[in-house]
């Protein structure tokens, strides 16, 4: 009879041999991709991921499950840094630096590394930080880890998150009622669900919203979930992370079960003791499927060029120099283009903003002067209070609610600029990917770039105090009538500047919002191009060095190489053989 620890044990030695086989022909990323899958399955190291939106509350579900406020909450996270629990007799902590350094800390020294008060941009260059714990959640090999925030503040929130899909078995995706799914959520739930082998889906802050409206936001959610996903029966769990925490430190069982934090807990329990292994099995074979195809795909390439005679594939790769330089002097071009275009995006903003704001000068007037007049018995200090209260609270609310609407239709626009770059870089590329097909008999897939409008903290509203004009207290010295007529002049006279004043205010958040989205775009280009030439540059590089040494070695690595394929195809045919078949939704 085989069992699970028979097949993880199967499949790590194919990994290893996939890491030995990378690291003989210089594919250092397949043979380190492959070295950390197989300690994983060595260690029985079962990767449970929580992932989401920025500010939906992903570090305080953690700080439930283990039953205390073990990770800093209440600050912005560093998009960076990814903080992964695991097992240990006692709490305490490890920072691992890019530079290769570990240093052993305290968990109350914590924000000092993760958060952006204590570590701003990530100055200290941390990697990733490991928190030990004795938590029952974490025993059996579980992994728990905290990634930034999809569609976060910093610059590289989301990368990060993407680049680590990989090394994910199952997800928590946790989202919120305000909104319910937003479409860079909906996006990445698609290509999580490409990667992982079971997603829990939780709604957390559910105490926020009315039992009512909490049933009409979960079947929005339902509705909206990308279809195909590995999740439990289109099962959404809703739940107060910040409750169920409270809950636990407190004892109080029935807060505990109104959190409905339970519910989740078991589900993942029963998961983890009944499924855990068969998912992590499937992914961690699916995984080094992927990573064997593209060394066979890397090594058949390496062949065809050694056998190539030395002048054509010295034409080749000048061709193939040249088709390189050609499509980045017309990225540079086209970038120009959609800057262009997102700069006349960003205008239009602008312009209607301050149409909306003009547009709201009448009824804001007539609302603060019927709130006024309702609050005139008030003192005079606490009348001015009110009424730069009111005044506020409505620029509020109404910038809000335009924003809310507003914002929907500049997405989509956005995504039509991002678009037509996104087709004209994919155009070009084809020219390259045409070259190499044609030197190496390849075929490599198509760009694919986010193009989410980038979510950033709002610089908020802000109002002036309507005594606040430079004579300081003075006009409270005028007699009763007399400052009660001059404080409704004012009222009257500042809606219209506050409003002016909040249009640009929201006009430069949504400015910032395109000049990082537009960072971010380029920056997944530049990822993009780097990963489909880097290992063709390799390959060429490979051969022309071994005709450089003779036609004779030239043959020699062809015949190297084909062994090599052989090797791989082995590997392949040992991983599916190991391989379960995936575990089907619950």
């Amino acid at each position: 009879m085989v069992t699970c620890a028979d097949t993880a044990a199967e499949l790590a030695g194919a990994a290893r041999k996939l890491e030995s086989l990378g690291a003989e022909h210089q594919q250092d990323a397949i043979a380190s991709a492959s070295a950390e899958l197989a300690q994983r399955l060595e260690e029985n190291r079962f990767h449970l991921v929580v992932v989401g939106q920025f500010k939906r509350g992903k570090t305080t579900f953690l700080n439930a499950l283990l039953g205390e406020p073990v990770l800093p909450v209440a600050v912005l996270p560093l998009t960076s840094v990814v903080t992964v629990l695991r097992h240990g007799a006692r709490p305490r902590g490890s920072v691992h630096f890019h530079d290769g350094r570990t240093v052993e800390i305290p968990l109350d020294r914590l924000p000092e590394f993760v958060t952006e008060n204590g570590n701003p941009r990530n100055a200290k260059q941390v990697a990733y930080v490991e928190v030990f714990h004795p938590s029952p959640c974490l025993a059996g090999g579980v992994t728990l880890i905290d990634t930034p925030g999809v569609a976060s503040v910093y610059e590289h929130n989301t990368q990060v998150t993407y680049d680590f899909l990989p090394r994910m078995d199952a997800a928590i995706f946790i989202t919120s009622p305000e909104p319910p799914l937003t479409s860079a959520e909906i996006e990445f739930l698609r290509d999580l669900g490409k990667q992982v082998g079971r997603i829990f889906l939780v709604m957390n802050k559910a105490d926020t919203v009315a039992a009512d409206h909490l049933a009409e936001v979960l079947e929005f959610a339902r509705r909206s979930l990308p279809p195909g996903l590995p999740i439990d029966d289109s099962q959404i769990f809703p739940v107060s992370a910040h409750k169920a925490l409270q809950a636990k430190q407190s004892g109080d069982a029935l807060l505990l079960e109104r959190s409905g934090f339970p519910h989740v807990e078991r589900r993942l329990a029963q998961f983890l003791r009944e499924e855990k292994n068969r998912v992590f099995s499937f992914a961690a074979g699916r995984r080094l499927l992927e990573l064997a195809a593209e060394l066979r795909m890397l090594l058949n390439l390496e062949i065809k060029a050694a056998r190539m005679p030395v002048e054509e594939l010295r034409e080749k790769i000048a061709e193939f120099d040249r088709q390189l330089q050609w499509a980045q002097q017309q990225r540079e071009d086209n970038r120009v283009l959609l800057r262009a275009g997102l700069a006349r995006l960003s205008s239009s903003f602008e312009s209607a903003a301050r149409e909306f704001a003009e547009s709201q000068i009448p009824a804001v007037q007539a609302a603060a002067r019927h709130h006024f007049e309702a609050s005139s018995s008030l003192p005079r200090r606490k009348l001015a209070a009110e009424m730069d209260r009111f005044i506020a609270r409505m620029i509020h609310e109404l910038f809000e609610q335009w924003r809310r609407q507003f914002e929907r239709q500049a997405f989509e626009e956005f995504r039509a600029v991002a678009g037509r770059f996104q087709q004209s870089i994919n155009q070009l590329a084809e020219g390259v990917r045409r070259t190499a097909g044609e030197l190496f008999g390849i075929e490599i897939a198509p760009l694919e770039l986010a193009d989410e409008l980038a979510w950033l903290e709002s610089t908020g509203y802000y109002t002036d105090s309507l005594l606040d004009w430079g004579l300081g207290n003075a006009p409270l010295l005028l007699p009763g009538p007399l400052f009660r007529r001059y404080m409704l002049r004012r009222v009257l006279k500042a809606v219209p500047e506050e409003l002016d004043r909040n249009a640009t205010r929201v006009a430069y958040d949504f400015k910032r919002r395109l000049q990082k989205s537009l960072a971010d775009f380029e920056r997944s280009l530049e990822s993009k191009l780097d990963e489909t030439v880097s290992g063709i540059r390799r390959a060429m590089e490979a051969a022309l060095q071994r005709h450089r040494e003779g036609s004779l070695r030239a043959r020699e690595l062809a015949e190297s190489l084909t062994r090599a394929i052989e090797q791989v195809d082995t590997l392949s045919a040992t991983i599916r053989e190991n391989m379960p078949e995936p575990s089907p939704a619950a």
